[in-house]
């Protein structure tokens, strides 16, 4: 079984982790793999972009992205398991959704919020958008 762990940093995102490590049999299996991705939202508007050097913005993003996954891939080499790690800028529910696809994962796992229906309707959830379109099935972990 392929299985995409999408991480931001969160403890959330931690849990999923550590639900995964609990349940590594569920991919450590011949045949199995797990892909870690992080997904840092390109939250640099372009007319600020123009004013800075695109080595910058790209180390400043690096930078963002090598915090959030340290806990998650900390407990992933405590624990021995084997992991693919892909760290990408954009739009984070296209791109796990994307990644998804492109590494033909047979699952996505991700770590939920908790946010109330109300909350997620009005502010939009990524957990939400990704349980909408993804073609494969979602564990959400709470």
């Amino acid at each position: 079984m392929k299985v995409l762990v999408s991480i931001d940093g969160s403890k959330h995102s931690v849990k999923a982790i550590d639900y995964l490590i609990k349940h590594a049999n569920m991919f450590t299996s011949k045949g199995s793999s797990l892909l870690v991705l992080h997904v840092e939202a390109d939250a640099i508007p372009p007319e600020v972009t123009q004013y800075i050097p695109k080595k910058t913005i790209n180390e400043w993003y690096a930078d963002q992205g090598k915090k959030a996954v340290k806990a998650s891939v900390a407990k992933l080499d405590a624990a021995g398991i084997k992991y693919k790690l892909t760290q990408k800028v954009g739009h984070v529910a296209d791109t796990i959704l994307e990644e998804a696809k492109a590494s033909k994962s047979d699952m996505i796992v991700m770590g939920s919020h908790g946010h109330s229906s109300l909350v997620s309707l009005v502010m939009g959830s990524i957990t939400t958008q990704v349980l909408s379109q993804a073609k494969q099935p979602v564990l959400i972990i709470k």
